[in-house]
């Protein structure tokens, strides 16, 4: 009988890991607030940054004669 190789052991390790994780997210009251918060935080930082003021052109022309 072969053994398992040290890459294959990780793999299986790795996704028990993300099953076990996925289940305490959905099936608990303290990882659905987590997810929620998650949500709420990248939301709020995709509205701030949609407020970035965009760098003009104009600044790179070198042909401007007020930039220079």
């Amino acid at each position: 009988m072969k053994s398992l190789g040290f890459h294959r052991t990780c793999r299986v390790a790795a996704l028990t890991s993300a099953f076990a994780l996925a289940f305490v997210l959905v099936w608990t009251d303290s990882g659905r607030n987590v997810v929620a918060w998650v949500c709420r935080q990248s939301a709020e930082t995709l509205t701030d940054a949609t407020h970035i003021r965009a760098l003009s052109l104009d600044r790179l022309d070198p042909t401007c004669p007020q930039c220079i």
